[in-house]
């Protein structure tokens, strides 16, 4: 589906299910793009009963990543801690292929006598508008909407800058990349180029998702159960071009709360 169609279809159905563009041969369309748009159609849409992704936690502290119609409820009694995975992972979990404008609700309910505070970012990437905290004995319902999906925007960076090392942020797929010399702070959303050359983390363009100075930013890697590595790196040319890469922005607005059977704003 087309992003013009897309757009015409948003005003008049909102729930329209995100496909991929026809791919047509001669009157016929083709078979392998035929079978992806039914695939699509088949786990984007819902049904009749509903599509709503129920869980329950009694754990202090967890990181929320499918978000999509999802429907949380806290049972630890005590204070709970949110966290938000990064953009990039909860792009992945979202009806695909993802759409800028693209929205999607979730809630989540606390059955303890404590607020759940604001949650906590896996990255910048994830922006947080309105009231995100959750009362006590409440539930909060959230609005997701994706404002970016791919970047061609490379960082620009000083002559000369160089790689120095890649970390692993804990045990997630998020790692610190450390310049020397350069003195452009990147945007949260745009891309390096990593050519590693010694080192297991392929050779391509990432996305950057948080940003602490023009040398430390943190960029998304693939999902890997080791830890990728790279010791030896060569760098993009200042503001190059680069073939769009997937690098996705998401605001995540507090919409509404109960408060003992009352709903407010």
């Amino acid at each position: 589906m087309n992003r013009a169609l897309k757009i015409l279809l948003s005003f008049i159905s909102p729930k329209a299910i995100p496909s991929s563009a026809p791919v047509v041969i001669g009157a016929m369309q083709d078979y392998a793009n035929l079978q992806t748009t039914l695939n699509q159609l088949a786990a984007n849409g819902a049904s009749s009963a509903g599509n709503v992704q129920y869980t329950a936690s009694a754990a202090a502290s967890l990181t929320l990543t499918a978000l999509a119609a999802a429907s949380i409820l806290l049972t630890n009694g005590g204070a709970v801690t949110v966290t938000l995975d990064s953009a990039y992972n909860m792009g992945l979990r979202l009806p695909a292929p993802l759409a800028v404008g693209q929205q999607f609700t979730f809630e989540v309910t606390t059955a303890a006598a404590t607020t759940v505070a604001t949650p906590t970012l896996s990255d910048t990437a994830v922006t947080l508008a309105g009231t995100t905290a959750v009362l006590a004995a409440a539930k909060r319902n959230y609005l997701g909407q994706i404002t970016q999906v791919f970047s061609t925007q490379g960082i620009a960076l000083t002559a000369g800058s160089t790689f120095s090392s890649l970390t692993q942020v804990g045990s997630t797929n998020n790692y610190t990349v450390a310049l020397g010399t350069n003195a452009i702070v990147p945007t949260v959303g745009q891309l390096i180029y990593l050519g590693v050359s010694a080192g297991t983390l392929p050779a391509g363009w990432y996305p950057i998702n948080k940003v602490t100075s023009a040398t430390s930013f943190v960029i998304a890697a693939p999902v890997s159960a080791a830890a990728w590595t790279a010791t030896a790196a060569t760098l993009n040319a200042s503001n190059a071009v680069a073939p769009a890469t997937y690098s996705p922005l998401i605001t995540i607005t507090g919409m509404y709360s109960t408060v003992t059977a009352i709903m407010s704003a």
